[in-house]
Formats: structure tokens, sequence, C-alpha cells
């Protein structure tokens, strides 16, 4: 009797950005409606650093970055900058056949797979978990970063599994993702009473800027 292959998965991630928070310190009962449940994180240090190579890797819509000494790469999966949509790579030789596809270079990780930093800088995050929608739950982060900027994000992620030992479709992630996308700007529209208003930038973005500002 054949053996049955185990499923694959695949982590995907559905975020939309805002620019601060709309109140001093988010609480559960800080505005109307409150939140079903709100649960404080403790406040983390992140350090950054950024990888490309000529481009090429943002131009795929990809960043591959090493965070506090832990490799990842996101892949855009459609979206937009304030609604972004991403599958995750954490392991290693995930992340370097990716690097190899979308830049032909076959670098070791020892050699930070053939790519070159482009922004390295240390976020303060401070983070909380919200209301459940199937088992998925609502993270909300604000960050600042240690060049004076900040921005703050709505999260889901869902771990997507294949069917009979196969890989998830392009379809089955995509449709998984615009649920996941619609369940936060609802998310969003019900409590906007927690984020303010106007045009967020990315922290990378927001480098950039800081950099030419500073002549770096």
């Amino acid at each position: 009797m054949a053996s049955r292959r185990l499923p694959k998965t695949c982590i995907l991630e559905v975020e939309r950005k805002f620019r601060s928070l709309a109140v001093p310190q988010l609480t559960q009962h800080g505005g109307l409606p409150p939140f079903k449940s709100l649960q404080s994180l403790p406040v983390k240090v992140i350090h950054d650093s950024y990888y490309d190579k000529l481009g090429l890797l943002s131009k795929s819509g990809a960043w591959v970055r090493k965070r506090n000494g832990i490799w990842e790469a996101k892949l855009k999966k459609g979206g937009n900058f304030l609604n972004s949509r991403f599958e995750e790579l954490s392991g290693i030789d995930s992340i370097s056949a990716y690097v190899r596809q979308a830049t032909g270079i076959d670098g070791a990780e020892s050699r930070n797979f053939g790519l070159e930093p482009i922004a390295v800088f240390t976020t303060t995050r401070e983070a909380w978990i919200a209301d459940e929608v199937d088992d998925e739950k609502f993270h909300i982060v604000l960050d600042k970063m240690d060049f004076g900027h900040q921005v703050g994000e709505v999260e889901l992620q869902r771990a997507l599994v294949g069917v009979d030992g196969g890989e998830p479709t392009e379809q089955q992630k995509q449709d998984a993702m615009q649920l996941m996308d619609e369940r936060i700007v609802e998310f969003m529209k019900t409590y906007s009473w927690a984020f303010a208003p106007g045009r967020p930038t990315g922290k990378v973005s927001a480098y950039f800027e800081w950099k030419r500002r500073n002549g770096a």
C-alpha cells in the first residue's frame, strides 16, 4: 500500500500599515467599541540588516533580511504599499534557492548569499494581540526606529496546507490572502479610533530618505 505524502505548508502574511496610534496608550477599553480582547506583549528590540544586489530583489518584490541574527525572506504576493501580501521563507536552503532564482547569484550563507547590506537599523517594537477570528489573531505592532521614524501594522498570519502532499497552489494562496485582507480592513474600520489618519511611510523607505537628508 503506497504511503501518503505529508502535506506541504507555506506561511502567508497580510498586513496593513498605519502612521501611528491615535491614542496615547493602546488599551482594551480605549475607545468605542472596545476591543473584544487585547493582550499586550513584551517590548522587543530588533536589529535588522536588509540585503540586496543592484536592486534585483526589490524589483522582484522581495525582502531578504537578517533579524537578530536569523535570516528571513518575504516574497510579495500582491497588494500594494499600504496593503502588503507576502509568503515568508525562513529556511536557509529556501532563501538561498530564491536568491539564486531571482538574482542568478549562487552565494553561501557565510557570504550573505552574495548580497550586500542596503539598510541597517534598530527598532523598538510595541505589540498587541487583539480579537480572534477562526483561530486567527490580529497582531498590532508599532515600530519606532533609531533614526527617528515610526510606523505601525495590523497583521494576520496563516499556515496554508497543501493537499495530498502537494504545495498550495497560487490560486489557493491568493484566495486565502484576499480573505485575510478583508478581515484586516473590517478590523481597522471597527476600531478606527485606535489608528491615526494619514499616509504611513515604510521603515526601509524612511531609512533611505533619512540617509538622503543627512548626506549619508
